[in-house]
């Protein structure tokens, strides 16, 4: 693990807001200046390939960070942009898939938060 990778990591572990890469950076690169977004980008294919973070998909081509890697869902707010996790109870595949071997799975859902349906 370089210092770069150590940084990311405590980063995403700390801040549990799925960021992006370039949230990552602009607070990363104060206390790093020769750090730049090539190495953001290598340090998340090391960390997904390594099992300690995943990627998750907003949106069209948009990426997140989370450094959560327990199986759960995302709540995507349509209005603030903001990304929210929710457990998972007894996630299954369906019957319809007999013979079906499960390893691994993302549940995404869309829709306003709670606080911006407030706002409306």
């Amino acid at each position: 693990m370089t210092p770069q990778r150590i940084g990311v990591y405590r980063y995403l572990l700390e801040n549990r807001t799925h960021p992006t890469v370039e949230t990552v950076y602009q607070a990363l690169k104060a206390d790093s200046p020769s750090l730049s977004k090539t190495t953001i980008y290598n340090t998340v294919d090391t960390l997904t390939d390594a099992g300690l973070i995943r990627v998750i998909r907003v949106g069209e081509g948009e990426a997140r960070l989370d450094g959560e890697i327990i199986d759960h869902g995302h709540f995507f707010c349509r209005v603030c942009g903001n990304v929210y996790d929710f457990d998972l109870d007894n996630c299954h595949l369906p019957q319809s898939l007999p013979g079906f071997r499960m390893e691994g799975f993302d549940v995404h859902v869309a829709g306003v938060c709670a606080a911006c349906a407030e706002k409306d």
